[in-house]
């Protein structure tokens, strides 16, 4: 009987995930929401695209986080919002550092609001960091539901 009953069980599982298409079977079971760890993950990733040289992750803590839903597409979001602190022993960008009149040369920018991530309205260029100093972020990441989990913006998927 305990046999025939676990065969039911999977036969059901099997044919649920099926029924829910191949792409919805893959996570079925738990892909779960984005986390933490992914969002710091993606901030390691993305760090060295917007700066040159490496920096020490001092600090790195979600402060909030929530699922999204967008209503013309019906395709589903996650965003996690989070501070870090980063510091650069080496600094990094150095080839930006403002002349002796604090003029940035072109495409650098003189924007002290630093992201990994950036949007229409972020800094456009890239900015100076001077040799020891500290960054504070103050971000968010946005998660697109993906059949294998969720695609962060720096083009990977995670899951659980």
């Amino acid at each position: 009987m305990r046999g025939a009953l676990v065969k039911f069980f999977s036969l059901s599982l099997a044919a649920a995930s099926l029924a829910a298409g191949p792409a919805q079977a893959i996570c079925w079971l738990g892909c779960g929401d984005p986390t933490e760890a992914h969002a710091r993950k993606i901030f390691e990733n993305l760090l060295p695209q917007r700066f040159d040289k490496p920096g020490k992750i001092l600090e790195f803590k979600q402060t909030m986080s929530e699922p999204l839903e967008m209503h013309a597409t019906g395709e589903k979001g996650y965003e996690i919002f989070f501070t870090a602190k980063v510091q650069f022993p080496e600094g990094a960008n150095l080839d930006c550092k403002p002349d002796d009149a604090g003029k940035f040369k072109e495409g650098c920018s003189p924007s002290k609001h630093f992201v990994t991530a950036p949007r229409q309205s972020d800094p456009k260029g890239k900015q100076y960091v001077a040799p020891g100093e500290t960054v504070a972020f103050d971000e968010e990441y946005r998660f697109y539901e993906d059949p294998n989990g969720w695609k962060g913006p720096d083009g990977n998927v995670y899951r659980q």
